[in-house]
């Protein structure tokens, strides 16, 4: 049996680990994703290829993986989906980029790096609304960016790359003005938080990609710094920071085997506008020896680079800023991007205008113009307009239609009418699209000025309140303070009318020693007894007030079980001599001051205790034997006990019990014990009394009743 459970189990490991391992299948799958995504700039079509056979395979095989291997069907499956989205962008087919990143959004399963992939598609989506000169919702959707993920790492720094690419991109070329430079300043701090060097730099392609985008920025931060920031120095600081981030650039290409047309094109373009400043504003001279090793890699590269041209080292004319403008160019051409060789003819066009050129601007000029009109006539009509490449491209249509005004391009007046028609059509939709966005910026803007006055007006509105709940409380305070005050007055008059009381119970004992010692007749010996017991009862009358409550003596009658009563005396009683206390049950209610009670029988049990050595103290109720109105509650102690031609003086202030033991203490808490038990036969029924039983020797019996509950 033993044996059969261990091949089952072995089974079962082995069954788990095959599990881990990928099939042929699944690793080809995993294949065709992955060479997809390193054409994606080498060559989008070939790339779009690739993600396209791993859907093939995975539709194939989509019961299989989905019951199996969920979590690498759709891994690879939305993978596959993003690559092709990013691919149909690069390639301008913006209907087929949207269908992919629907798809993506739309996906219902879970997966582990679905996070990752919906930050990923996000991006695209925003790349292509700039495309589509939409820009603000490409910044609401950058904003719904997320690359925060832990599992698949590669993917997540791609992603956070392209997130930060992409954000460049939107400031530097579809926004203007304050907004912009202070977008890009903000995003430049970002990156160098996120280390530019490992997180960002996924594979030198987006290593290429994300330079570029530095490089531009800290151009456009050059062109415009001197506008928005008044630090001096600011526009050399940026045109030094954009040559550095080129000359990384350069040597990832000078160190790699393999160089994308897209990329080193992309690069040509940024150093031509470099050298275009140096010789715009001599400030920049500080870059000459890094742009001379940049030109360096270009001459030492030439066969990687397809440069068929001579370059002279340290020659920054005209002729060399329009020579490797135009291998840029030319390379932009053999990308098959419609976008990328119209924006690239239209900027050749723009250098040789600004140097006076402009027989050298037409052929580009008309190139362009022909080339969009080539597209938009074989787009399909059944296209969404929104998707249409004319839509797409009216900022560089209306550079092309000045051009070709200002070039003179056409003798016809005819046709420089129709174009200078187009012009205006053209500028009219750039206008309209960057009104929108403009206005997008501006609700933005004010949105974020209503936020902070609400802050404003929020954080007023918390101080006020704490304002004003300090008035409240300190009022408040106040207030139970002359409550507390008025309540101690009153306190005081009660405590003053005790004392008055205590003080008329002892006015009638004193009163006979007083007229005593009046008489002139008494002899001196039997005065002198009289005077002491005089003072004694007049010690006792002090020590009475003393002793009286803080609250007096007032009389609140309610009914209670003296179980309670028990309970409560029994938490502050000390026994200095460590006899046995017993507290027998007692679930007898009465009526009465229950405060008063328990005051009196703390009394009489600390009497009893403080006279008791061995032996035990009892505390114990029962029905009154003679009148079952009443509760009998008794008090027995083993202690030295009480003479019996005594016990008719403990009740009096007079005949305090003078020995040794029980001077000051024993027979004044019996006469307030007494006046507790008259405020209850006055207050309750008639009949409460208190009486003690005791022998010499053996110990004492306090009794008292009180009226029971029916």
């Amino acid at each position: 049996m033993k044996k059969f459970l261990l091949a089952i189990i072995s089974l079962l490991v082995i069954s788990c680990a095959r599990n881990d391992v990928l099939t042929d299948y699944q690793i080809r799958i995993k294949h065709l994703n992955n060479q997809a995504f390193k054409e994606r700039l080498y060559d989008s079509k070939l790339s779009l290829q690739y993600a396209d056979s791993a859907l093939v395979l995975l539709y194939q095989d989509s019961v299989n993986l989905i019951e199996n291997h969920h979590d690498f069907y759709y891994n690879n499956f939305v993978r596959a989906l993003n690559s092709m989205a990013y691919d149909n962008f690069l390639l301008s087919d913006f209907e087929k980029a949207n269908e992919n990143i629907n798809k993506v959004y739309d996906l219902d399963e879970s997966y582990p790096n679905e996070d990752v992939e919906i930050a990923i598609a996000n991006i695209i989506n925003a790349k292509m609304m700039m495309r589509l000169r939409v820009s603000w919702e490409a910044d609401e959707l950058l904003k719904k960016c997320d690359c925060n993920h832990n599992i698949h790492d590669t993917l997540c720094h791609w992603a956070n790359s392209q997130y930060y690419v992409t954000k460049l991109f939107l400031n530097c070329f579809y926004r203007d003005g304050k907004y912009q430079y202070n977008e890009l300043v903000k995003t430049l701090n970002d990156i160098e938080q996120d280390n530019v060097n490992q997180q960002l730099i996924v594979d030198e392609t987006q290593a290429y990609t994300l330079y570029y985008a530095l490089t531009e920025s800290c151009q456009i931060l050059a062109h415009i710094s001197n506008y928005y920031q008044n630090e001096e120095g600011k526009n050399v600081f940026y045109f030094q920071k954009s040559v550095e981030y080129l000359k990384k650039s350069m040597e990832l290409m000078n160190d790699n085997q393999r160089v994308s047309n897209y990329d080193l094109a992309n690069n040509l373009q940024t150093l031509a506008g470099i050298i275009n400043d140096i010789n715009r504003n001599n400030d920049y001279n500080i870059v000459l020896n890094d742009l001379d090793y940049i030109l360096l890699i270009i001459k030492n590269n030439a066969k990687k680079f397809g440069v068929n041209y001579p370059i002279n080292i340290g020659v920054y004319d005209c002729d060399l800023k329009m020579n490797i403008l135009l291998h840029a160019d030319s390379l932009f051409l053999e990308t098959k991007n419609p976008y990328q060789i119209i924006a690239s003819k239209s900027m050749v066009s723009d250098y040789y205008i600004r140097d006076g050129k402009l027989e050298e601007a037409r052929p580009y000029l008309i190139f362009a113009k022909n080339f969009m009109d080539s597209i938009n006539e074989n787009e399909d009509p059944n296209l969404p307009t929104i998707y249409k490449f004319k839509n797409t491209t009216s900022k560089m249509a209306e550079r092309v239609y000045v051009g070709l005004i200002k070039t003179k391009a056409s003798d016809d007046p005819e046709t420089l009418t129709n174009w200078f028609s187009m012009y205006q059509s053209e500028s009219f939709k750039a206008f309209e699209k960057e009104k929108y966005d403009f206005n997008y910026m501006e609700l933005r803007s004010v949105d974020k000025e209503n936020k902070k006055k609400m802050t404003y007006l929020f954080l007023s509105i918390i101080l006020l309140f704490i304002a004003f709940a300090t008035i409240y409380v300190f009022f408040r305070y106040a207030h139970r303070n002359n409550r507390l005050l008025k309540k101690q007055k009153q306190l005081d008059l009660e405590r003053i009318a005790n004392v008055e009381t205590c003080l008329s119970i002892f006015r009638h004992d004193m009163s006979p020693y007083i007229m005593f010692l009046q008489r002139d007749n008494v002899p001196d010996e039997i005065k002198h007894d009289a005077l002491q017991k005089l003072i004694v009862t007049l010690n006792n009358t002090m020590r009475w007030i003393n002793i009286s409550t803080p609250n007096g003596l007032p009389f609140k009658k309610t009914s209670f079980v003296l179980n309670d009563v028990f309970e409560e005396v029994a938490k502050g009683i000390t026994n200095p001599n460590k006899v046995n206390l017993i507290f027998s049950d007692a679930p007898c209610s009465v009526l009465g001051d229950k405060n008063l009670v328990e005051i009196m029988l703390r009394n009489l049990i600390n009497n009893a205790l403080r006279y008791t050595t061995e032996g035990y103290v009892k505390v114990s109720a029962k029905r009154y034997d003679k009148d079952k109105k009443f509760v009998q509650i008794t008090v027995e102690d083993t202690g030295c006990g009480i003479p019996k031609e005594r016990l008719d003086e403990l009740f009096r202030s007079d005949k305090l019990i003078e020995n040794e033991k029980s001077i000051g203490h024993h027979g004044f808490g019996l006469m307030l014990c007494a006046y507790i038990i008259k405020k209850h036969d006055d207050e309750t029924q008639r009949g409460c009394k208190i009486w003690v039983e005791s022998e010499v020797n053996k110990g004492t019996k306090i009794h008292f009743i009180l009226c029971a509950t029916i």
